[in-house]
């Protein structure tokens, strides 16, 4: 398990390091990209173990199983950040970590996804009380998007 944090986060130092990585954080400083990851959703075999291990390292408090968010048993961040935790909901669904980012017009952000190259999953959605969501892959990575 502590690999797998460990190789998780040398990935993410690894795309902050980069080239790209880079560029990204210099328009964030200069006010020139805004993006909000509004949810993170976990996709797991163990949820109860996942949970625990959040639970203990992020000192946050994960609710009952949500039916609009496929079971998720979600937990709020001090700064408003969603993580949800759940079990797989079909055979051929792999454990996978996927970021969705905050976007206030989900259509156009799907249309501009799609322009860029992105093949769309899961076309905007409503999920009940939560918002809108999409969710599209470029290459091996699946990016999420929420319009609240």
């Amino acid at each position: 398990m502590l690999k797998r944090w460990i190789g998780l986060g040398l990935v993410i130092m690894a795309l902050a390091a980069s080239p790209v990585g880079r560029a990204f954080a210099e328009l964030q400083t200069r006010g020139a990209v805004s993006m909000r990851v509004h949810y993170v959703e976990i996709v797991c075999r163990n949820v109860e173990e996942q949970c625990a291990a959040l639970a203990a390292v992020h000192g946050v408090a994960f609710g009952a199983p949500t039916a609009d968010l496929g079971l998720a048993r979600v937990a709020e961040a001090a700064d408003g950040l969603l993580i949800g935790v759940r079990a797989p909901l079909a055979e051929h669904e792999t454990p996978i970590v996927r970021t969705y980012y905050e976007v206030a017009d989900i259509a156009q952000a799907v249309a501009e996804a799609e322009a860029a190259g992105a093949v769309i999953a899961y076309p905007p959605t409503r999920q009940g009380d939560t918002g809108t969501w999409a969710i599209y892959f470029l290459g091996d990575i699946q990016i999420g998007l929420w319009q609240r």
